[in-house]
């Protein structure tokens, strides 16, 4: 069992839950218990629940050769990292077919086989710009507001109180045929428990208006480029 991988997982996934878009009910206090106290065995069967997480982490283990619940493809969701690098056209058709193993409805996957991407990228972003956040399950509506609230969000803190933290996040906004990144003051939630230490001046990255991890040079340097190349195929809503 990787921990480290199982962890970064949960801290992603327990705003989504918690509102109940994603995983089975109550699956937060899992996510949680594994975050504070590194008990994480439960993680693995919950994530598995996730409708459109499981059929990514599932294709990304095909493409990379490495267990779907490595630290490796964890992150490569999340994150970004060069495993994405590796993901050809025909893995989108795999994506497919792992969506279907969960039910997604058919006529929605009948609309993304005829609408193939000119570039498969297996991470977050593409699921919520490419294939539409909320659309695999009905959970939200297909609108900027949704995609700014699931898009994973990174920035530095300006302000700390007690259960909040006001942040300058990168945030999504539509210019003519194209998304442009554009710095976005808001106040989201912080749990102190998750983010020990945190100070005024770090990066955090925001899921779901929740602050969920802070974040180190490397990965804001693999969430930005990332974010790039997903921005450049995406089509306009």
């Amino acid at each position: 069992m990787d921990t480290k991988a199982l962890k970064l997982a949960a801290r992603f996934s327990l705003a989504p839950n918690i509102l109940g878009y994603c995983g089975r009910k109550n699956a937060f206090k899992i996510f949680k218990d594994c975050i504070i106290n590194s008990k994480c065995n439960a993680v693995k069967r919950e994530l598995e629940s996730f409708i459109v997480l499981d059929p990514y982490l599932e294709t990304l283990s095909k493409i990379t050769g490495y267990d779907k619940f490595s630290y490796s493809n964890i992150e490569a969701y999340w994150l970004g990292n060069k495993n994405l690098k590796k993901a050809k056209e025909k893995d989108y058709k795999l994506l497919i077919s792992n969506f279907r193993k969960k039910k997604v409805p058919e006529f929605f996957l009948k609309e993304l086989k005829s609408k193939v991407p000119k570039k498969f990228i297996p991470f977050h972003l593409f699921q919520v710009l490419y294939i539409g956040v909320g659309k695999a399950s009905g959970s939200v509506p297909y609108n900027m507001d949704s995609i700014n609230n699931c898009m994973v969000r990174w920035g530095k803190v300006e302000k700390k109180e007690k259960d909040y933290l006001t942040i300058n996040l990168n945030s999504l906004m539509k210019r003519g045929k194209k998304y442009n990144l554009i710095l976005k003051k808001g106040r989201y939630t912080y749990r102190p428990e998750f983010l020990p230490n945190l100070k005024l001046g770090d990066t955090v990255a925001v899921h779901w208006r929740e602050v969920v991890k802070k974040l180190t040079k490397e990965e804001v340097r693999k969430i930005e480029y990332w974010t790039k190349q997903v921005i450049k195929l995406a089509p306009i809503i």
